[in-house]
């Protein structure tokens, strides 16, 4: 049952997020951060991995954002929809990650599945899914879910060896 709940809330972000792998940059900050950014524009090789962790880039620090967009770069080049997809399959795997911690958290399995069903299509995730500069934010709630799950594996063994 489990994985049915799964399938469905990756099915619900494809078929509300999908569409976004036919949008284009936009012109605030997405040239920024991809296209016009030599560093990412390089793709992904050491010299870019070693700047993006010892500059700040776009004026703000956060260098797996900027690598994942290098990795993007590297396989789309300036097909926007590449990284628009980037976007959606990490919104995806968030919602997937939120109810299984939540399901693991507390037990109740419908009501975990009705809360990640809620954030995976929730109007609010529309910035950061459609946006190809907010993939700070996508990339923030996956390592929020993976962070509360493994706090949840700690707060249940917390003197096990994989701990």
């Amino acid at each position: 049952m489990s994985l049915a709940v799964c399938l469905f809330l990756a099915a619900a972000v494809w078929a509300v997020f999908a569409r976004t792998l036919h949008y284009e940059f936009i012109d605030f900050d997405d040239s920024f951060y991809t296209y016009d950014n030599p560093t990412v524009a390089a793709g992904l090789n050491w010299k870019g991995v070693a700047w993006e962790f010892t500059h700040a880039d776009c004026h703000i620090y956060h260098p797996l954002t900027m690598l994942s967009l290098m990795v993007d770069y590297q396989l789309y080049g300036h097909h926007a929809g590449g990284y628009h997809f980037t976007n959606v399959l990490l919104h995806a795997t968030s919602a997937v990650l939120l109810f299984l911690v939540l399901r693991s958290m507390t037990g109740a399995f419908w009501r975990s599945a009705f809360v990640a069903a809620i954030f995976a299509v929730h109007p609010l995730r529309v910035e950061s899914v459609a946006w190809v500069a907010e993939r700070k934010d996508v990339l923030s709630g996956l390592f929020f879910m993976v962070t509360v799950g493994a706090y949840v594996l700690y707060v249940r063994r917390p003197w096990s060896f994989a701990r």
